[in-house]
């Protein structure tokens, strides 16, 4: 899908409280996926924990909510969720 597909996508399991440390190196960034109902912060110098539990297997797509340099407004995000036995392997 146009402006929302990645080069490499975030492959996490389904059906696991996964833990998410988020920080930036540069600007603030805003890490959203709205179908995971997800959106934190990164800040330069600081770190940001979100927690997550991913119910089925998917594609979930998201972007960098925050205007915050040049082409900032079109970096997409893709995470994909498969089961833990696939992930695993």
């Amino acid at each position: 899908m146009r402006l929302l597909e990645v080069d490499n996508r975030v492959i996490l399991p389904e059906l696991t409280h996964i833990r998410i440390l988020v920080t930036s190196g540069d600007v603030i960034h805003s890490f959203a996926v709205p179908s995971l109902g997800i959106k934190v912060d990164a800040y330069p110098g600081r770190l940001n924990e979100i927690s997550l539990f991913i119910n089925r297997e998917g594609v979930y797509y998201g972007q960098c909510s925050e205007i915050c340099g040049l082409l900032h407004s079109s970096m997409p995000i893709a995470i994909e969720a498969i089961s833990p036995s696939k992930f695993i392997n």
